[in-house]
């Protein structure tokens, strides 16, 4: 097992069960019989097994083995496994390649000048980035003061973020973002992100499960604050997730999601 596969088995033995329930629920495919166990097996947030057992240890390696499988050319993964390798490739490839597909699918005007070599943190970053800049990009002065609004941003502050870096606002990175809007803005943002995800990808009523779960609070509110923000992101999540393949429908989301989990947990873990 590569060692990006371990880190993440580790970060999904650890984190929020509500973080693995929502992956359970990308991964769920009928091209896949093991992930449609799985997610009976687990159908409620409070069914996955607690933090740190040998349960969760268990379901955490799963779900990366999935991952790896949907994430592998399904000629060339046949092909290691018959001669004794291993099969599927590592989780830092997949979301290396996440990130190109992402970058791929934006107008050519609109794409970024991605890295050659970069860590799995790097990539991931680069994900949340793309997803950021894709919900802000193209919209009017006014929608942005209102989406940062939303975000919790005061009135005078979201209009001066927005007068002063307007559309450019698509097009900064993570860091800066968070210099110039405060970490809990961007906080909120990843979240509200996160839920249009689930609200794309898996439906509504898993949407609002997420919320309850996720925000630690009753749905009603959090649900009501997030009804404006998946109208804003659906076209963009559409724009940059959008991909012919069909294994690809299934690792660009969840790669997606993981990547705003472990961005939004690193940020947690900073004094900025």
């Amino acid at each position: 097992m590569h060692k990006s596969d371990s880190d993440l088995a580790r970060y999904l033995h650890l984190c929020d069960p509500i973080e693995v329930h929502t992956l359970l629920g990308f991964l769920r495919s009928a091209f896949s019989t093991s992930s449609k166990q799985l997610a009976d097996l687990y159908a409620t947030p409070s069914s996955i097994p607690l933090a740190g057992s040998d349960a969760r240890k268990q379901l955490a390696e799963s779900v990366v083995g999935l991952l790896k499988w949907y994430g592998s050319d399904a000629i060339a993964y046949g092909t290691r496994w018959l001669i004794g390798r291993e099969p599927s490739v590592g989780y830092h490839v997949i979301v290396r390649d996440v990130a190109l597909v992402m970058n791929k699918n934006l107008k050519r005007k609109d794409r970024r000048q991605l890295p050659r070599v970069a860590t799995v943190a790097e990539w991931e970053q680069i994900v949340v980035e793309l997803l950021v800049g894709g919900t802000f990009k193209g919209k009017t002065h006014d929608e942005i003061v209102q989406m940062l609004r939303d975000a919790g941003l005061e009135e005078e502050a979201a209009r001066a973020a927005a007068k002063k870096f307007g559309p450019g606002l698509a097009g900064l990175g993570l860091p800066i973002l968070v210099k110039i809007l405060g970490k809990n803005t961007v906080v909120v943002i990843l979240e509200q992100i996160l839920v249009a995800l689930v609200y794309r990808f898996i439906g509504r009523e898993a949407a609002k499960i997420f919320a309850k779960e996720f925000f630690k609070q009753l749905a009603k509110r959090v649900w009501a604050r997030t009804l404006s923000w998946i109208g804003w992101i659906l076209v963009a999540i559409d724009v940059l997730l959008f991909s012919a393949a069909p294994a690809s429908r299934i690792t660009v989301p969840t790669v997606a999601a993981i990547s705003i989990f472990r961005v939004k947990a690193r940020l947690d873990e900073t004094d900025t």
